[in-house]
């Protein structure tokens, strides 16, 4: 081999290096991108939480008290469970955005998203006592508010129709935040 070729080869050598370095900064900012897209769909997700449950909050004691005609008390008491649904999403459970990537490592990013994803499933272990405490609390208050057969009756199959739509939207919502965890976690790996 000539001093010629070997220069040559060493030229080529050199632009190869480049051009791999090259693509995996490409490579890297692909997959912050990627990432930066799942935590804003995170984000988002949780401020349409928030905003649902505030409209909860307000229009369900209204229903309760003015469209069924059930005690304040009772309408309170879904407030109080309603509040306590929103102040365990907004104060216990780990919020991951966008941002977190200037802030934070990958590596912690995906810690906080592993907790998300236990506390997620916690509050499913908390809502649903919680949810068949009301649900009895309410079947109650019907039966001694109402005569069974006639207005009592249609009550209780509304509200037995509202919670197997709302249970089946629950359990959509949650998979689909659980899949979108498991996503952002496959990514960052």
């Amino acid at each position: 081999m000539t001093d010629n070729e070997l220069q040559e080869m060493r030229q080529q050598m050199e632009l190869l290096k480049e051009k791999l370095n090259h693509q995996e900064v490409v490579n890297e900012q692909l997959m912050h991108k990627a990432i930066e897209t799942k935590l804003n769909r995170l984000s988002l997700n949780r401020k349409i939480k928030r905003v649902y449950m505030i409209f909860c909050m307000l229009f369900i004691p209204w229903l309760l008290v003015e469209g069924v005609g059930l005690p304040m008390w009772f309408a309170l008491a879904t407030v109080a469970m309603l509040a306590l649904s929103l102040v365990y999403h907004e104060a216990f459970m780990e919020h991951i955005s966008a941002s977190d990537l200037n802030r934070y490592s990958i590596h912690e990013i995906n810690e906080k998203a592993i907790r998300l994803k236990r506390q997620g499933a916690r509050w499913i272990r908390i809502g649903i006592p919680i949810l068949i405490v009301w649900l009895i609390a309410f079947i109650y208050v019907v039966q001694h508010r109402f005569e069974l057969e006639t207005e009592g009756q249609y009550i209780l199959y509304g509200i037995g129709f509202g919670i197997i739509i709302g249970a089946c939207l629950g359990v959509i919502i949650y998979k689909k935040q659980q899949r979108m965890i498991d996503d952002l976690r496959s990514d960052i790996q």
